[in-house]
């Protein structure tokens, strides 16, 4: 598990470092720096996903095949920045695992190995951001499609269910059948412990009644999403995904995800809340801590009052420990651009330890101005 995270003039900071439980949330208003830990790891990963000693640059832009493309150099150079160099270290838990330097070139996507800095590498073993369980999903993640493509080496060699969650419907159609491994996601309501049993349970906590259908289609190598809903004692016809709620397909790759997901696995996921009813927003928060619980370390930039309070009912309910959780607020000084990060802490009732100027609060200032 990663345990620490420290940046040197990366992006929005100067200098900063957060560390890290099972269960992470970022939040804050946009532009804040919420993205900046997250594509630290992103980008060591793409640099050198073989393990470390032989990373030669910082790989700012990935290509097709890449995870991020972030520009040059000058457009990753923490603009107050005192010193000619970026600089990241991680540890694996508790023990440093990784410090490495790059030499600042404005106007090049790779960033040179520093020759004047020490560089700290220990082996822990094979750390989940630099194998196949490692789990990155975009905040753009695949929309509603008649089918979509199969990319059957990915998914059967690796596991991989794309960056965009593109590889989802496969993932789904060869694996339905799979028990998963993590007990505490398993839903009260599925009919059994496999994969799709699970899926449409969860599903029915956004729209009760739904069931998800994934067929792959060898000859033509396509899959197809349907999905069907209960209709009194019988069912629906399938529907196409371009039939029906967006959020459904949306949010089918971070479901997948989370139930495919194995103790010691790591995911990262941007936004999993996008365009779900307020109550799926809060059961994905419970679905979430459920994962963590297992020791699946999970890393969420989320803007959703619903998701968070989602965790803080898990945790009022025993389904987490508040120890294992962590929120992390970033927010800018109005006079300068520099960014701080605060952490109000989830008490075991649910309660929040404090409640910075803008965390989770619109709501509240809504409602004010109505009832004036």
């Amino acid at each position: 598990m990663i345990t620490r995270i420290a940046i040197r003039n990366f992006k929005a900071f100067r200098e900063a470092e957060i560390d890290l439980t099972t269960l992470n949330l970022f939040t804050g208003l946009n532009g804040m720096g919420k993205s900046t830990f997250i594509q630290s790891l992103l980008l060591l990963r793409q640099s050198d996903a073989n393990i470390i000693p032989e990373i030669r640059g910082l790989i700012l832009k990935g290509g097709e095949e890449g995870i991020i493309d972030l520009g040059k150099g000058k457009d990753v150079y923490n603009i107050h920045a005192d010193s000619d160099f970026i600089q990241f270290e991680v540890d694996i838990n508790y023990k440093n695992f990784l410090k490495v330097t790059y030499d600042y070139d404005a106007e090049s996507d790779i960033l040179p190995l520093s020759m004047k800095h020490e560089h700290k590498y220990n082996n822990p073993g094979q750390p989940s951001l630099f194998t196949n369980r490692f789990t990155y999903l975009k905040a753009e993640r695949i929309g509603p499609e008649h089918n979509y493509k199969a990319n059957l080496s990915a998914v059967k060699q690796k596991n991989f269910l794309g960056y965009r969650g593109e590889n989802a419907p496969l993932y789904i159609a060869l694996n339905k059948f799979e028990v998963i491994s993590l007990p505490s996601v398993q839903h009260e309501k599925a009919k059994a412990s496999n994969l799709i049993s699970n899926l449409d349970a969860w599903l029915n906590d956004i729209t009760p009644g739904t069931h998800v259908i994934s067929t792959y289609y060898n000859d033509l190598d396509i899959v197809r999403i349907g999905y069907q809903f209960d209709d009194g004692s019988d069912i629906t016809p399938e529907f196409s995904p371009v039939n029906v709620g967006f959020g459904f397909t949306y949010t089918l790759p971070v479901i997948t995800a989370i139930l495919s997901a194995e103790k010691g696995d790591l995911l990262i996921i941007e936004n999993p809340e996008s365009h779900l009813h307020p109550h799926g927003q809060a059961k994905l928060g419970e679905l979430l801590a459920r994962a963590a619980n297992d020791g699946v370390q999970i890393i969420v930039e989320s803007h959703s009052d619903h998701l968070f309070n989602g965790i803080r009912v898990a945790i009022k309910n025993k389904l987490i420990k508040t120890d294992d959780v962590s929120v992390f607020y970033f927010e800018r000084d109005a006079k300068e651009h520099i960014t701080t990060i605060s952490q109000p802490v989830i008490e075991k009732d649910g309660r929040i330890s404090h409640q910075p100027e803008g965390f989770f609060d619109e709501y509240s200032k809504q409602l004010d101005s109505l009832i004036k």
